[in-house]
């Protein structure tokens, strides 16, 4: 298969008591070798569920995929589907080949284990190796990932860092199997500017180290022109444009996708205007 993974005709459903919410309606989109596709939209959108789906996440809020494939290479000669894929081979996908990493790492780190024991229980389990081999490799992922005195912060607990080094914590786990997809959704979120940019450009350094390919969510227009290689637009669960961030950003075709780049802050916009002006109403 020429590209890493190609979703076709993918929707997935959730049921409620008012009946069936389609969170992601019938999209297709291709992620290659090595590229960062951008997946923008506002909140609802259905951005994160279709990344979700891509490692059958959303089965854990009773979602389902109710139409569709996601074919995913393993190898030159081995692919897969991940929406018929049976658990035991799933189980291998996640973390191995597919991994993700969310915008609060607080929620997603156990209070009550050292962040080297997180970590190495990870590669325990994905990557089959004893405690001190996987000891050895979470090091190496702790100094990746810029976290000083690695073989010290081993020993420490997720209240010991602040939200930057949390999300670097994160980021080292998730990359501590060299998946081959990453799935960052809106991992800076959280973050004051500084910190943010110093995620961006240490997310971008490891993709040219380890040549993976990264699927970026975000609402945030200004992020998108920073990292992404090609873009997704997506309102109400459809695909609503697509294409190189210089052909979105410069001639957007939809005036959805225009009002999000509208919806980026600019220096002195405000100027001589007493309130904000509104975004959109759909």
């Amino acid at each position: 298969m020429e590209n890493l993974l190609e979703a076709n005709n993918l929707s997935v459903y959730f049921d409620s008591d008012d009946g069936v919410i389609k969170a992601v309606d019938g999209i297709s989109f291709k992620i290659k070798h090595g590229e960062t596709l951008a997946l923008v939209g506002e909140s609802g959108s259905g951005k994160s569920v279709s990344a979700m789906s891509l490692m059958r996440l959303n089965e854990i809020t009773n979602g389902y995929i109710a139409s569709g494939s996601i074919k995913f290479s393993l190898s030159k000669n081995e692919t897969v589907d991940i929406v018929t894929i049976k658990d035991d081979g799933l189980q291998k996908i996640r973390g191995n080949e597919i991994s993700m990493i969310f915008q609060e790492p607080t929620t997603s780190l156990n209070p009550v284990l050292t962040i080297g024991k997180q970590i190495s229980e990870s590669i325990e389990l994905h990557q089959k190796l004893n405690k001190e081999d996987a000891k050895k490799k979470t090091v190496e992922m702790l100094n990746l990932v810029r976290i000083p005195e690695p073989e010290k912060q081993y020993k420490q607990y997720p209240h010991h860092f602040s939200g930057g080094m949390r999300q670097r914590v994160m980021i080292a786990m998730a990359l501590s199997c060299r998946p081959k997809l990453l799935i960052a959704d809106e991992p800076t979120t959280a973050l004051d500017v500084t910190i943010q940019s110093q995620i961006l450009s240490l997310i971008n350094n490891l993709q040219n180290q380890l040549g993976m390919a990264i699927l970026f969510i975000t609402h945030d227009m200004g992020i998108v022109a920073e990292v992404a290689d090609r873009v997704i637009v997506m309102l109400n669960g459809k695909i609503v444009e697509e294409g190189l961030p210089k052909q979105i950003f410069h001639n957007p075709g939809e005036e959805y996708t225009k009002r999000l780049i509208n919806a980026v802050p600019k220096i002195g916009s405000m100027r001589g205007k007493k309130n904000p002006e509104k975004f959109f109403e759909i």
